[in-house]
């Protein structure tokens, strides 16, 4: 216990005196320094373009000046921010194996319930109409019945739209290369003759 104490401390007195280094000092001055003047910035832009003085409306370039380029809070930044996203909403993430998750399956990562029905391992067996809408009963592969509405969302999609005699579900699919796009899926009701 003494031995783990005495390491403790000085470990704690290592990292004391790591921590008043004049380089870290001030690399910390200077990142709070940054921020102060970019805080000082859009405050003065809020505060300028609220108040329609003169006296105020110069000071709104100097705090531009001040501001980077991309900074968020200016119309410039969000658009940016908005263009990156863009950009990278149709990327395949690089960490996750596609020949992995392709493997999965649609029992891969779901507990139960309606989340985990694929939508081409489903068949319709009947549609009811309700006062809050329409309800579809489907079965899954083991023949266990589900009741779905619009807008329920299922495995790989969702119900997009339930009619009188059919269902539409609008289905994520994934190509080999990660590209990710919707489909329509028609499920019909078949009634046999009596």
């Amino acid at each position: 216990m003494k031995r783990t104490a005495i390491m403790a401390m000085v470990l704690l007195g290592a990292a004391a005196m790591w921590a008043q280094s004049p380089q870290i000092i001030q690399h910390v001055r200077n990142n709070v320094q940054t921020a102060q003047k970019t805080w000082n910035a859009q405050q003065g832009v809020v505060s300028s373009a609220a108040a329609s003085a003169p006296s105020q409306a110069a000071a709104v370039p100097d705090a531009n000046k001040l501001l980077p380029k991309n900074a968020v809070g200016t119309a410039a930044g969000e658009e940016h921010m908005v263009e990156s996203a863009k950009r990278d909403a149709n990327r395949r993430d690089p960490f996750l194996s596609p020949v992995v998750t392709r493997m999965g399956g649609p029992g891969a990562g779901c507990a139960g319930g309606k989340r985990c029905l694929a939508a081409d391992s489903i068949s319709l067996r009947g549609i009811v109409r309700s006062h809050d809408g329409m309800i579809a009963v489907v079965v899954n592969a083991a023949n266990k019945a589900y009741f779905l509405r619009e807008n329920d969302p299922i495995f790989n999609g969702f119900v997009a739209r339930i009619t009188d005699d059919s269902m539409v579900l609008r289905e994520t699919v994934q190509d080999v290369l990660g590209r990710k796009s919707t489909r329509d899926v028609v499920k019909k009701l078949f009634v046999p003759a009596v």
